[in-house]
């Protein structure tokens, strides 16, 4: 009698590991991440001539989401090559809250940048890492796109959320290991007007292109991510803010 409960739970184990799980139009398999951080996170200026300068990174925070659901993430697929990303993909994700089934596939964070003068010339440097490193080359599923929102930037609070997200366009993606040390320039030094935020939406996800299970021939991806924002103007110096994922 005891040698059958064995087996039950044996196959039961079994039966959770190799599960695939269909979410958000992609295919999810379980692996564990770490949760993201809940707070918001301002930049503090490196020099006095940075003063004019703002930035901020902030988790985004969904109005009535789902406090039970698990924020660890899971593998996901959001079409094309590993350089190319899928903004219909992304949308059914924002759709739902990056949740389904119990399962998250994406954490949000939003980024803000602001001056108080014109810059003919400004950069948004990021930079993410796990475990405090880079990641190791040939480990490429960490990876990140950056996107804009349509219609312009929706109603937004840190403390209150918002109802919904919706992508126009990404206009970056890539893996972790891509960044090199100064980081990735997502205004690709373009200009900034004064006292208008510009906002960019960060997706990170494990990615899972060949839409693997978890069997013991997949790699688990565990750890604590962390990233970088700095805004940069030739002119007037640099601030810098940073965020983590909790765990």
């Amino acid at each position: 009698m005891n040698e059958n409960n064995g087996k039950g739970i044996f196959y039961g184990v079994i039966g959770v590991a190799t599960l695939i799980v269909a979410i958000i139009g992609a295919t999810f398999a379980y692996f564990s991440a770490s949760q993201e951080d809940k707070t918001t996170i301002k930049g503090e200026t490196n020099t006095d001539l940075a003063s004019g300068l703002e930035i901020s990174v902030s988790k985004v925070k969904w109005k009535n989401a789902d406090e039970t659901v698990n924020e660890n993430l899971v593998p996901a697929n959001f079409g094309k090559s590993s350089t190319e990303i899928d903004v219909a993909e992304v949308n059914k994700a924002l759709g739902k809250q990056c949740i389904s089934g119990g399962f998250t596939g994406c954490h949000v964070w939003r980024i803000e940048a602001k001056s108080t003068q014109d810059l003919t010339s400004a950069s948004i440097y990021l930079d993410l890492k796990v475990n405090g490193t880079n990641v190791a080359e040939e480990d490429t599923k960490w990876s990140y796109a950056i996107f804009k929102t349509t219609d312009g930037e929706p109603s937004y609070s840190a403390d209150t959320g918002v109802d919904s997200l919706t992508a126009s366009q990404v206009t970056e993606k890539d893996t972790f290991n891509s960044i090199d040390n100064l980081g990735t320039d997502i205004h690709d030094s373009t200009t900034i007007s004064a006292n208008t935020p510009v906002v960019y939406y960060l997706l990170v996800y494990l990615a899972n292109d060949e839409n693997e299970d978890q069997t013991e021939s997949v790699k688990e991806e565990k750890g604590k991510y962390t990233g970088t924002v700095t805004f940069s103007a030739t002119s007037t110096g640099q601030v810098k803010a940073s965020f983590a994922s909790a765990g």
